[in-house]
């Protein structure tokens, strides 16, 4: 079978895993060089630990070469070679994730709140970590955003569910409000320089920071450990690829594929 052949057989594979065009396009673009780089050579495990070794020289970021090498793993796997590229050591990107018991601590650090300022704050640490929206995401959130007929928020192309006690203080918090402000998450400062405009990914990261000192273990928390463990957990659940990239909004399949695996 001609390399031509080879790679309109791995196509037609990657159409039957529902992969989107783009992420296709990716894949194929990337075996195409690897391909190249043999020129006509045989797939070996000689090969392809030159193929490893060029990657190291050429590129910096462990992110870059990693996903160069999953996707060869990828074909591999396909053409049921039997070597696997070995990617990367991660270690200096490790994943950090709440352990179960930190999370239920963290989700409730405000039990019972009756101010603007603290149904706020209990909206947002839920719905950080519920819907797998990015900080950048949620400063940008507006209350038009929001179908609480179908418990759904959603911002351009992104959607999230929102669960019971989610919805229950989001209503609470509109009730209280009489600005005219269209942001969903907004700053109460008293002294009026700041007020009714919308929080800023550093107004959103220093409230997790005062929250996360009245944990019982003193975390250093971010919107980013939140999305890590919401992906974990859901790993552990046995979620799929698909699903994760689902749940964290993901824009490629290939993006996806290889966060789910540094998992």
């Amino acid at each position: 079978m001609t390399q031509t052949e080879n790679i309109r057989k791995y196509q037609k594979y990657l159409n039957t895993k529902k992969i989107s065009l783009s992420s296709q396009a990716t894949y194929l673009w990337h075996l195409k060089h690897f391909l190249a780089y043999l020129d006509k050579e045989k797939i070996t495990p000689k090969n392809c630990e030159k193929y490893r070794e060029f990657l190291l020289h050429k590129y910096k970021k462990i992110a870059t070469i990693n996903l160069r090498l999953s996707v060869i793993n990828n074909y591999l796997k396909f053409s049921k070679q039997k070597q696997q590229l070995t990617l990367l050591s991660i270690e200096k990107q490790s994943i950090h994730v709440l352990t179960k018991k930190q999370l239920t601590e963290y989700l409730n650090l405000i039990p019972h709140p009756s101010d603007l300022i603290s149904l706020r704050d209990k909206i947002l640490l839920e719905i950080l970590y519920y819907s797998g929206f990015k900080a950048k995401t949620i400063v940008s959130l507006e209350k038009k955003d929001l179908n609480l007929n179908k418990n759904i928020i959603s911002y351009q192309k992104q959607e999230a569910k929102l669960n019971n006690s989610t919805k229950f203080y989001l209503l609470k918090y509109l009730q209280k409000r009489s600005d005219d402000s269209p942001y969903l998450f907004i700053n109460f400062d008293h002294a009026g320089k700041n007020k009714n405009q919308a929080l800023s990914v550093r107004s959103i990261e220093r409230i997790i920071e005062k929250y996360s000192h009245q944990m019982s273990d003193v975390l250093r928390l971010n919107p980013q450990v939140l999305r890590h463990t919401l992906a974990y957990y859901l790993k552990q659940n046995g979620a799929q690829i698909s699903q994760i990239k689902k749940a964290l909004h993901f824009q490629s399949d290939l993006a996806a594929e290889f966060y789910y695996h540094k998992l």
